[in-house]
Formats: structure tokens, C-alpha cells, sequence
């Protein structure tokens, strides 16, 4: 076979990088490296600690108790991100590189190569809308907080200290375009690596299913990129796998959460409702509209951010296993081909030994994932108002 490697970098990959080294990461600077990211992490601290002294002075009321832990864990999220990725920069600068070792879509058929330019234009369209989103909702916070005088982010319950609340308002003002820019761009670059990893154990898997009695030569060349494309499976977990443990973490609490607010702001509407029929008096709703709906599109958000991690962890595992399906059926095993027997029985050995992507080595990260931290919440919301009840 005549090995096309890829000469550029693709664009899903390449941009969300690049964006990413706007903030001094993946420099061989020191300097360029660590002032950018340790003026964001000291300024997203102190709101962090601000956030969680404001707790001493929140109300009863579920909807202010979620709305400043929004704060601390979303804020805290993006703290710890920056301090993983700058730890971890000479694993994310390989990554990149090493996808210059990957096959070309171009050595596939017609049909397949149209398929595989479809997955990463797909990719990259979805890496674009997700940044739209992102500049849509930042745009939206921040000129709700200057026209309300409100900060971006929590609530503010320390009042008489007028000089704090100015600075932790200006301070979210500034780091809340900066810090979306950095989660989004993350994010897109750790679904542009995934897509790239789809699309290389594709390729190998078509050409495995058409293996014949002259493929000797061949072979050497799938098994050397079947161990590459493993070796790049490693090193992107290296990378990516406290990231991902923080998003269960992080997301699974705020998921709950907001699920319970959502339910008690809709509590609170019916019982406003009960007193305008027994009274005959006007109540404004508009409130419990708004904060029922706030919670219910920020149980969502973070769904979705979970489900954005998930999804594709799952295609690398089910594109993993399809190899050594590839094998077993391909046209050496009719062909009775001794001299590929045991090249190809080690490469379906080291297809079926499962790629289990972990956050953390501690928490799988697949489409389950998502549906088990959704009954977690269910569970524990519903426990929660039982115990509220009584």
C-alpha cells in the first residue's frame, strides 16, 4: 500500500490550538507561558473565594444557593482547567504533531473518503457553532450585568461593602470573555483529536476487510499504524484525563442542582397561583417564569457539555472494537493465508483488549455515563424534596 500521510494538520484540530496558544500555551517561552495564565487563575481565584464566603449570607431560598454554586464550580472549572493544560502543554503539543504521522483520507476509495471529509466538516461546522453559542451567551451576560448593575455570575449577598462588590463585578466582566474563549477552545480541540481518531481506525479498518494472499507486504504497514494509532489513544488520555474527571465532578453536582431549583421554582409558581384564586389578588409571575427557565436552560447546558464528552469517547471505543471485526472477517480467513495468521490474531488480541476512556482512571467516560449521572440526579433530587417536605 503507499502510505499517504497527512501533510497539514486539520482544520478541526489546527484552529482550536491555535486559539488555545493566544494564551501564551504551548510556547517555549516561560514568560509568554505563565503571566497570561497566572494573572486569569489569580483573578478566578479570588472570585472563587468571594463566591464561597457570599454562602454565610444566602437565603433559604434554593434558587440564590444554586445560582452562587454556578458560580464557584463554573469559575472553579475553568481555574482548574488552565492549571491541567498548562501542566500538561508538552502533552497537547505532541498530540498535534503526531496527527502528521496519521493516513490521508485520500488513500481510500471514492465513497470511503467522501464519508471521512464529511465526519470532519461536520466536526468543524459543530466547533464553529459551539463558539457562536459561546460569544452569543458572554455577549448576553455581559450586557445584562452592566444595563441590571449585577455581576455576570452569582449573586451578591455582602452588602455594604460597595468597593468589593465593584471589584468582583469588573473582575467577572474581564474574565468571563476570557475564560469562555479558553473552555470552548478546549473543548473543540478535544473533539477535533477524537474525530481524528474515528476517522484513522476507519481507515485501517477498511483496509483490513480487504486483505488478500499478496497483502505480506501490506500487513507490516497495518499493524505499525495500528500501534500508532494505540500509542496516540495513550497519550491523548494522558492528556485529556484529569479534564475529564473534572467535568463528572463538576458537571454532575450542578446538573442535580439545577434540576431541584427548577423543580422548586415550579413549586413556588403553584402556590402563587392558589393564593391569587383564594385571594383574588394580583401576583406577578413573571419571576418564577424567569427563574424556572433559567434553571431549566442551565440543566440543559451542562447536559450537553457532559454529553459532549461522552459521545465521542464512545465512537473511539466502538471504532476501536470494529478492527478486530474488520480482521476476523476480512479475506484471509477464507483464503486460508498461513504467513498473515499471526500478525493479524495479535492485532485482533489488541483490538478487543477494550479502550476505556477514563477520567482520571477512575470514572468511564461513554454514552452510559451520561444516562447514569442523569438518574443519580433524578434520584437525589427526588430524595432532597422528600426530605424538604417533611
Amino acid at each position: 500500500m503507499d502510505q499517504v500521510l497527512i501533510a497539514e494538520i486539520p482544520k478541526s484540530v489546527k484552529w482550536p490550538f491555535l486559539a488555545l496558544s493566544k494564551f501564551g500555551l504551548f510556547s517555549t517561552n516561560k514568560l509568554k507561558v505563565y503571566i497570561p495564565i497566572t494573572t486569569l487563575v489569580l483573578m478566578l481565584a479570588s472570585i472563587v473565594l468571594i463566591a464561597m464566603l457570599q454562602f454565610l449570607n444566602v437565603k433559604k431560598d434554593i434558587s440564590d444557593i444554586v445560582f452562587n454554586l454556578e458560580c464557584v464550580l463554573g469559575f472553579s472549572v475553568v481555574l482548574l482547567r488552565m492549571v491541567i493544560v498548562t501542566y500538561r502543554s508538552k502533552d497537547f503539543t505532541r498530540l498535534v504533531n503526531t496527527i502528521k504521522l496519521f493516513w490521508d483520507t485520500s488513500i481510500c476509495d471514492q465513497q470511503t473518503k467522501a464519508e471521512l471529509i464529511s465526519m470532519r466538516r461536520f466536526t468543524y461546522q459543530l466547533q464553529r457553532l459551539l463558539f457562536l453559542a459561546m460569544l452569543i451567551a458572554v455577549g448576553l451576560a455581559m450586557v445584562a450585568s452592566v444595563v441590571q448593575n449585577t455581576t455576570p455570575a452569582g449573586v451578591w449577598t455582602m452588602e455594604g461593602h460597595e468597593r468589593l462588590y465593584r471589584f468582583v463585578m469588573i473582575t467577572q466582566i474581564i474574565v468571563s470573555p476570557f475564560s469562555g474563549f479558553f473552555i470552548c477552545h478546549l473543548d473543540c480541540l478535544y473533539l477535533g483529536l477524537c474525530t481524528e481518531i474515528v476517522i484513522q481506525f476507519r481507515i485501517l479498518s477498511r483496509y483490513l476487510q480487504d486483505l488478500t494472499a499478496d497483502g505480506k507486504s501490506e500487513i507490516k504497514a497495518y499493524v505499525t499504524h495500528h500501534r500508532l494509532i494505540l500509542r496516540f489513544v495513550k497519550e491523548f488520555l494522558q492528556a485529556f484525563s484529569l479534564v475529564l474527571l473534572l467535568e463528572v465532578i463538576i458537571d454532575g453536582p450542578l446538573i442535580c442542582a439545577e434540576l431541584l431549583a427548577a423543580f422548586q421554582s415550579m413549586k413556588g409558581f403553584r402556590e402563587g397561583v392558589s393564593t391569587l384564586i383564594l385571594n383574588c389578588k394580583f401576583i406577578c409571575f413573571s419571576r418564577y417564569y424567569q427563574v424556572q427557565a433559567r434553571h431549566v436552560t442551565t440543566f440543559t447546558f451542562f447536559t450537553l457539555q457532559l454529553g459532549f464528552f461522552c459521545i465521542p469517547a464512545n465512537y473511539i471505543t466502538n471504532e476501536a472494537m470494529a478492527v478486530s471485526d474488520a480482521v476476523y472477517f476480512s479475506k484471509w480467513y477464507s483464503q486460508h493465508i498461513p504467513h498473515l495468521k499471526v500478525p493479524l490474531l495479535l492485532m485482533i488480541q489488541n483490538s478487543q483488549n477494550q479502550i476505556t476512556i477514563k477520567g482520571g482512571n477512575l470514572v468511564t467516560i461513554n454514552a452510559d455515563t451520561i444516562v447514569n449521572v442523569l438518574k443519580v440526579a433524578w434520584s437525589a433530587c427526588s430524595l432532597m424534596r422528600g426530605l424538604r417536605q417533611n
